[in-house]
């Protein structure tokens, strides 16, 4: 479907990445990249080696020694999480409530934050390690097409939700019913406007799309994430688990279902340690309308 012209707008209208962040996801989506050229394209920003230090030794790590080397606090805390930081003032000056998904600020970020973890521990469960680094990057974004929808389209969660109920659809068909186009290929022109690679513009696009047609890795470790995300409850809102899903993406991977659950288990331990290294509440991460829009299921 076509994007509306006033979102189009908007989102030309996006500032550009910070270098060091452009530096940084270009390299990071690379699979062979090692912490050490990490470390290297870090260490002259001197706002994000002080955030990054920040968090390496944050209460989340309170039991191991104290770090001063950007270095060494980029292999504590792993190349993903590195990223997470890297992008997240960035994204922060885009983050806002989203009553039209029912989402707060806070629920959005952590939800792409945990997808983007989850693709970690599902590559451990996958017996080729088939899910490229790529996979965690487009994970972290995949929702970002939400806030320019909210800023952007005037509609009403109580129209999108009717919509499911009257005919049985999910909640991205029912957007491209009410709204004209979707959260993911809104999504998907943000991450061409800041010169992602085509993989991580084609998952963010194509992240709902049932049955797949054309898959790749990058794509499949986004659906997937997404999935691990919903299951620990982040990012539900007024969608809940009411999305198409390809079963075929842990399929193509050789992901058992109790290799999906000790996914989920492992991902759960780090994103406490996410929320902890954040000061996140529970008050903070709650929806903004509670659960009584959270409901649906997936389609299978």
């Amino acid at each position: 479907m076509a994007i509306p012209s006033h979102v189009l707008a908007g989102i030309r209208n996006l500032a550009p990445l910070p270098v060091t962040s452009q530096k940084l996801s270009a390299a990071i989506a690379k699979q062979d990249v090692s912490a050490s050229e990490i470390a290297r394209l870090i260490e002259f920003d001197e706002a994000l080696s002080a955030n990054i230090l920040r968090v390496a030794n944050s209460s989340a790590y309170a039991n191991l020694i104290r770090l001063d080397e950007i270095g060494q606090a980029v292999m504590r805390l792993g190349i993903n999480a590195v990223l997470h930081i890297a992008l997240g003032d960035y994204l922060k000056h885009l983050h806002t409530d989203a009553p039209l998904y029912d989402l707060s600020e806070n629920d959005l970020w952590l939800h792409g934050a945990v997808a983007s973890l989850a693709v970690g521990e599902l590559t451990q469960e996958s017996p080729s390690g088939t899910l490229p680094r790529s996979a965690s990057l487009a994970a972290l974004l995949h929702d970002v097409g939400k806030l320019i929808i909210v800023r952007y389209m005037k509609a009403d969660v109580r129209w999108l939700l009717a919509k499911c109920q009257k005919e049985g659809i999910t909640f991205v068909q029912a957007e491209r019913a009410v709204l004209g186009c979707d959260h993911a290929e809104v999504g998907g022109a943000i991450a061409r406007k800041w010169s992602f690679p085509e993989e991580i513009v084609d998952a963010l696009s194509r992240h709902h799309d049932a049955p797949m047609t054309e898959p790749s890795p990058t794509l499949d470790g986004v659906i997937l994430g997404n999935l691990v995300a919903k299951t620990l409850g982040t990012g539900l809102g007024a969608e809940g688990m009411n999305f198409d899903l390809d079963i075929g993406a842990s399929r193509r991977h050789g992901i058992t279902f109790a290799g999906f659950c000790r996914a989920c288990a492992r991902t759960s331990v780090h994103m406490e340690g996410l929320k902890e290294a954040y000061g996140l509440s529970a008050t903070s991460l709650r929806s903004l309308a509670g659960s009584k829009a959270g409901g649906g299921s997936i389609h299978a």
